[in-house]
Formats: structure tokens, C-alpha cells, sequence
């Protein structure tokens, strides 16, 4: 079990790398296209615009091919599209790229927490999904910090992407070795996630939590870039810290879920709060750059923090289609990034970066009220 966790969590870290690998080089590829900063926010939208529309038409019924064989298929589409990226001749042809990469994730994603589910057995799953979970945030902050680095090593940004696709297709060879888990056959499908109001609700949250941490993942690199004068490296490096930190809430998140110490309802509710206060200091006019680091930390463990509450509270929403419900949950933080990413590209570009923190703050709040009218795990038991 633990090595089939291991593996997934090692697919997740190579899916993490494709949803921020452009966002620390915005500067050299808006460059390079002539991309404003809207233009270059919608980057990431294709990769969740790609996303949401793959899971919604794939979430129903994908479980009932083994997990295994759709995970490597997900992994070879986000191959491809970080090679396409790295040779892309245009702005158009770019962003196309980064929808092959969005469409290779979405297809594993429900599939692996089937994946994790069936190594589990009837064991509470929470770690284990905790730890896949925390597998995508730990790939962005990587991305945020490795490919400034192979940018300025190779003298180019293209050839940062061609070794993630490299790198990407490393980790599909060690999948191929993974132990098989069986694929289920649920007697639902999304037309019963569409129905069930609760499941809306954990989208909501989710669109809350992995929405704005890719939106603001997307831009912290930016943000101390040119709010600090700081240079692209260092920026990458320092604003790696808010995805790392996503990593501790989800890993964290899972481990006191498993152990019943903290109920869902209650998880979430702290994870808005967190987010609140990064926010603020983010926004705060004149901080220093160790209040605006402390921001970026209290983001990252809010946008984390709930992971494994809201899917678990999705599964036991809908146990007959466990894998449709997740995957509307999914969706909602699809379309948090989707939407947010180039959100705070406007405000940034219109008002300046205290807009587009203020964006996350708006968001957070809205998540926090709807905890008092949605249902949480432990009242479905």
C-alpha cells in the first residue's frame, strides 16, 4: 500500500508541475508573445478550462476503467503538452498546449482517488489522500522554484519545458510499476452529483481552497517580483513558500481527519479564516517583505488545509457514485483557477496586486459563510 501511494503521490507532484510551470516565466514568455497581463493569466485558465470540461464528461464513468491504465494516459497527455509548449511558434498554439496538459490531468484525477480509496480497503483513506493531495501543490512550488532556474541555466524558457516533459515522462515509466487496484462499478453517475445539493457545496469550498491557490500561485512570483525589485530566482524561490505551505495543510489536514480530531465543517472554516489573514497582509499597503512572506504562508496552509475534508465529505454525500461527486468537486476548484487566475491579472493590471488579494479575501469569506448550509462528513454517519 504504501508504495502505491507513494506512486500516486509522485503522479500528482508531475500534474502540480504543469498547472504553474509558466507562471514564475510570465515575464519571458509575455516577452517573447507580447502578452498583457490578462493574456497571461489565461494561460492557466486553459489548462482548467480544458480540465473542467474533461472531468465533467469523463467523472461518471472513468472509474470503471482500471485506475492504473487512465493514470499513465493522463501522464502521456501532459507529456505532450509541455513538449508542444516548449516549441510553441505562438501565443494560440501556447495556450493549446496548456489545455493537452489540462486534459491529461483531469482524466487521473478522480481515477486516483479511486486509486487511493481501493488501496485503503475499508480503512479510512484520509492520509493517504491527504498525501496525493498534497502531491499537486508540492509540484507547483516546485515549478515556482525549478524553472526560473532551468530558464537561466539554459539561457532559454523553451528548454525548461522540454526537460519537464522529460521529467514527466520519468515518473510515467516508475507508474507503469505500480501495484493494480481493481476499477469499481458505481450504480451512479454525474446526473446524481448534478442532483445532490451537498456535493455543489464541497465544489464551492474546493473552488475556495485549490481555486485560489493556483490563482494566487500563479502570481505571487509576479507580485515580489515587482513589488520588491526582487529577481526572478528569488522571486520563484520565496513565493514557492505558499504552495510548500499547501503541502503541510493538505498533508496536515489528512492526518487529523484520519484520526477524527478535527471535524470537516470546523477544517474549513479555519482554512477561510487563514486565508483571510493572508490576504491582508498580503494587500497591506507598505509591508515588509516578511509580513507579505507570512501572507503567502497563511494562503498556502488555508487554500490546503481542507483537501481531505471536502472530498471525503463529498464521497459520503453520494456513496453510489463516489467517483461523480468528487469530481464535481473538482470542478469547482477547476473553475476558481480557471476564473481566478485571470481575475487577478485585471485587477493587477486596472488597480495594482491589493485588488487581486483582495479577490482571494472576497472568495474566502463567501466559503466561510456557506459552511453553516452545507452538511459535513461526520453527518452523514
Amino acid at each position: 500500500m504504501k508504495r502505491g501511494v507513494a506512486l500516486v503521490t509522485l503522479c500528482a507532484i508531475a500534474f502540480g508541475l504543469t498547472y504553474a510551470d509558466h507562471a514564475p516565466l510570465i515575464p519571458l514568455v509575455a516577452a517573447e508573445f507580447g502578452l498583457s497581463d490578462v493574456e497571461a493569466g489565461l494561460l492557466s485558465t486553459a489548462v482548467f478550462l480544458s480540465y473542467l470540461i474533461v472531468t465533467l464528461a469523463t467523472a461518471g464513468w472513468i472509474v470503471r476503467i482500471p485506475p492504473k491504465r487512465v493514470i499513465a494516459a493522463g501522464l502521456a497527455f501532459a507529456i505532450v503538452g509541455a513538449a508542444l509548449f516548449a516549441v510553441a511558434p505562438s501565443y494560440a498554439f501556447a495556450i493549446a498546449a496548456k489545455g493537452l496538459q489540462g486534459l491529461g490531468s483531469a482524466v487521473a484525477f478522480v481515477s486516483a482517488q479511486r486509486y487511493v480509496a481501493g488501496l485503503y480497503g475499508a480503512r479510512r483513506s484520509h492520509f493517504g489522500l491527504g498525501l496525493y493531495g498534497a502531491g499537486f501543490p508540492f509540484g507547483s512550488a516546485v515549478a515556482l522554484v525549478a524553472m526560473p532556474a532551468l530558464a537561466q541555466a539554459s539561457g532559454a524558457w523553451r528548454s525548461a519545458f522540454a526537460i519537464e516533459a522529460a521529467l514527466i515522462g520519468a515518473v510515467l515509466l516508475a507508474w507503469l510499476m505500480t501495484p493494480a487496484v481493481a476499477a469499481s462499478q458505481p450504480p451512479g453517475d454525474i446526473r446524481d452529483a448534478f442532483r445532490c445539493r451537498n456535493c455543489w457545496w464541497t465544489s464551492l469550498q474546493h473552488a475556495a481552497g485549490f481555486g485560489l491557490g493556483l490563482s494566487a500561485g500563479t502570481w505571487i512570483t509576479v507580485y515580489l517580483l515587482r513589488e520588491f525589485s526582487l529577481p526572478l530566482t528569488v522571486s520563484g524561490l520565496l513565493g514557492s513558500s505558499l504552495l510548500v505551505m499547501a503541502v503541510a495543510g493538505r498533508t496536515g489536514g489528512g492526518w487529523l481527519a484520519s484520526r477524527e480530531h478535527l471535524a470537516s465543517k470546523p477544517t474549513m472554516r479555519a482554512a477561510a479564516v487563514a486565508v483571510l489573514a493572508g490576504a491582508a497582509l498580503l494587500a497591506l499597503p507598505g509591508r515588509p517583505l516578511a509580513l507579505a512572506l507570512l501572507g503567502g504562508v497563511l494562503v498556502g496552509i488555508g487554500v490546503g488545509f481542507p483537501y481531505s475534508a471536502l472530498f471525503n465529505t463529498a464521497e459520503a454525500s453520494l456513496p453510489e457514485a463516489p467517483g461523480a461527486a468528487q469530481g464535481l468537486t473538482a470542478t469547482g476548484g477547476t473553475a476558481g483557477a480557471m476564473i481566478g487566475a485571470p481575475v487577478m491579472g485585471l485587477a493587477v493590471q486596472t488597480y495594482g496586486f491589493a485588488a487581486a488579494w483582495a479577490y482571494l479575501a472576497v472568495v474566502a469569506l463567501v466559503a466561510f459563510a456557506a459552511t453553516f448550509a452545507m452538511r459535513g462528513e461526520e453527518d452523514f454517519r
